[in-house]
């Protein structure tokens, strides 16, 4: 492929994923298209052999940039780095530990997007790759909010898998305020980018099958630690926040239960990875979401062990 003014910019973020990088670049490879594309890597000085991974790509392919960094500068404004560098009409996102499964992926977003003007965001369907048994399942996404739908967003009735997304790169840089997700600290940048370019086009779904999320490595959504789960949670409650403030239409910010409770279904999660009963109870006694069956099943140790096991056996 000749370096010419790509289409698309594929921004793939990573940080010590050295045993999944080649994975992920190989699923942009492997695109068939009828245009050009480039991709950008934001390795942000992990500690294992990423780095080298990617550059070794680099220097197979003039279309792959791997950014330099002098220092770790944080998932948000990695991110932020690589789409300010980016050169494509669209931006389709891409994380170091997932990888796309339909050589198609790349032109069918961009004929939609071709084809609808009006669209600021499209994605698609994923697979989750449990990681504790290499298994595969669908998301199994029905009835998809459409539209307009900066409502359905704020309110967690819709959540995107950022690998899945193609977006339109003119109202990225036009309408999302990357200073503010910097100066505020916001702990991720695919939600409140969602919740910001919902408000400006349509986002659309398309019911096929293009990309493989993986869960079960250790991350921020990913997390076992109480101290660092209540942290992470209390920035996205301020980011949340601040994206109302964005938005005075919205009226006041009115999701503090909301938070509260997924917070403590968070913590509740992770007891039961500690196998910590105590905590489990003393989080489902806290926790506003009476009726979850990890609440109830949290109150007594017989219980707690039995939903334990079934949790393992669903990994």
């Amino acid at each position: 492929m000749s370096f010419k003014t790509p289409i698309v910019s594929v921004v793939l973020i990573t940080y010590n994923h050295e045993q999944f990088i080649a994975k992920a670049i190989d699923s942009v490879l492997m695109q068939n298209v009828d245009f050009e594309y480039e991709i950008i890597i934001g390795e942000d000085l992990g500690l294992d052999n990423t780095r080298s991974i990617c550059e070794q790509y680099a220097s197979q392919h003039s279309f792959i940039r791997v950014l330099p960094r002098n220092k770790n500068l944080g998932v948000v404004a990695n991110w932020i780095d690589c789409v300010k560098q980016a050169r494509g009409k669209y931006i389709m996102m891409l994380d170091g530990d997932d990888y796309w499964t339909s050589p198609q992926k790349m032109q069918l977003q961009v004929e939609f997007m071709e084809a609808h003007h009006e669209c600021v965001i499209s994605h698609t369907d994923v697979q989750v790759l449990h990681m504790s048994t290499n298994l595969l399942s669908n998301s199994n996404k029905h009835n998809v909010p459409e539209g307009m739908i900066q409502q359905d967003v704020l309110a967690g009735r819709e959540q995107i898998t950022s690998s899945s997304m193609c977006l339109r790169t003119e109202a990225l840089v036009k309408h999302v305020p990357f200073d503010v997700f910097i100066n505020q600290d916001f702990p991720c940048e695919d939600w409140p980018t969602i919740a910001i370019l919902s408000a400006f086009g349509e986002i659309r779904y398309l019911p096929i099958s293009t990309t493989v999320y993986r869960v079960g490595q250790p991350s921020i959504t990913n997390e076992v630690n109480y101290d660092k789960i209540r942290r992470y949670w209390q920035r996205c409650k301020h980011m949340t926040e601040c994206i109302y403030a964005l938005f005075p239409d919205l009226g006041e910010f009115k999701d503090a239960e909301y938070y509260e409770r997924y917070v403590y279904n968070a913590l509740l999660n992770a007891a039961y990875e500690n196998n910590d009963y105590a905590s489990a109870r003393e989080f489902a006694n806290k926790n506003p979401y009476k009726r979850r069956l990890a609440t109830i099943c949290a109150r007594f140790r017989l219980t707690f062990l039995l939903y334990s096991l079934y949790q393992n056996l669903k990994k």
